[in-house]
């Protein structure tokens, strides 16, 4: 049994986007338009303004190769119309001519290839958003930028469907000793053998224990441990806010176990900056969110071919299952063993114990165990 070597660069954002003043409150043109409702996103994670930005762009840069220029700004000359005709254009991703982009401060095609259909509902769903705010955005007329919205006079975006119960997201008792047995497993006879054993370990107990999501554990540094007169707290960051949370012992011990692996200090020293998972190759270097993405979604693979030959349900289960899983059992499980509800929503923070009430099984188990009584 084997674990691979995964590490995966992100790639870089060719938008003209750059780096633009804030746009006043009276817009004239198309990209003061687009910087002002990008404006609303720059407190977002990166991951989300990049998102934004790269679909606004790409879509201005359509209606450029679509609508003759005819001096005015062409979002608000943009109908239904238009948004079908760019739908079929991204489902196909044909490339524009190189002097074109050229012209544009294109780089790169920034099509790379076809829409699949939830990538085309996922742009089309931001750009509904964009056209929202340009309705109440005015022009130094007084006048709305866009006074009609295309999105109107087509089928909508259904909004995502909320999921009342999130518990059959986390991964059962059985399922998740699985997953530490796969990790228990992995071979440590060479140095590197090791390295990819304890960060494994380390990753999987972090995204568990602090209910940590994707980016927020990849960007994570040693700094954000921080020792206080009751223990030892983390600062967390993600959606926007930094929060700090309790750093459990187990979770200490964790990162003890991990740091010494490397030769490093038990604990955190002041004002450290080292990546919270280090890469396995290079000293200093941490992962990306899409190579902690992998390593996770190969333990699971690895998981559910142990699990398979007793259990192919949990098996299944287990070959669909992200980072973002063990948040869920993180939280799901701490809400099984009784810790308080209240510390639980502080820890995952959630905006609201309702959210929280969601990874309660109790509520179930009471509804089965009455009809059980028949």
């Amino acid at each position: 049994m084997t674990m691979q070597h995964l590490e995966v660069e992100l790639v870089g954002d060719h938008s003209p986007l750059a780096t633009r003043a804030l746009p006043t409150t009276l817009i004239d043109d198309d990209q003061a338009a687009l910087d002002g409702f990008l404006s609303n996103y720059r407190e977002s994670p990166a991951n989300t303004l990049r998102a934004y930005s790269k679909e606004c762009h790409r879509f201005h840069l359509w209606l450029k190769w679509t609508i003759p220029n005819n001096g005015r700004p062409l979002f608000p000359q943009v109908t239904p119309e238009h948004l079908n005709a760019y739908k079929t254009f991204a489902r196909n991703a044909p490339l524009f001519p190189p002097a074109f982009l050229k012209a544009n401060d294109y780089e790169d095609q920034p099509f790379r290839k076809p829409l699949s259909d939830h990538s085309l509902k996922h742009a089309m769903s931001i750009l509904q958003k964009m056209y929202s705010n340009f309705r109440n955005r005015l022009t130094r007329d007084d006048q709305p930028f866009c006074k009609v919205n295309p999105f109107e006079n087509v089928t909508k975006v259904k909004p995502k469907k909320r999921d009342d119960d999130l518990t059959h997201k986390a991964l059962t008792d059985e399922e998740w000793g699985a997953v530490v047995d796969v990790i228990e497993a992995l071979p440590r006879q060479t140095d590197r053998d090791r390295q990819h054993y304890h960060r494994a370990r380390w990753i999987m107990q972090l995204l568990y224990r602090a209910f940590l999501r994707r980016n927020e554990a990849a960007t994570l540094t040693m700094d954000c441990f921080i020792p206080g007169p009751d223990g030892w707290e983390l600062l967390a960051s993600g959606k926007g806010t930094e929060k700090r949370i309790i750093a459990t012992t187990a979770l200490m011990d964790e990162l003890r176990l991990y740091r010494t692996s490397l030769g490093m200090s038990p604990y955190p020293l002041p004002g450290e900056t080292t990546p919270a998972i280090m890469a396995v190759t290079g000293r200093g270097r941490g992962i990306t969110a899409q190579a902690l993405y992998l390593i996770c979604r190969e333990i699971y693979r690895m998981a559910a071919d142990l699990i398979e030959p007793t259990n192919g349900h949990a098996a299944l289960r287990l070959r669909t299952m992200s980072p973002h899983s063990m948040r869920h059992t993180g939280v799901s499980h701490s809400m099984d063993a009784g810790v308080s509800p209240r510390h639980v929503q502080e820890q995952a923070r959630h905006s609201s114990l309702n959210m929280t009430a969601r990874y309660d099984h109790k509520a179930k188990r009471a509804w089965r165990e009455d009809f059980d009584k028949l």
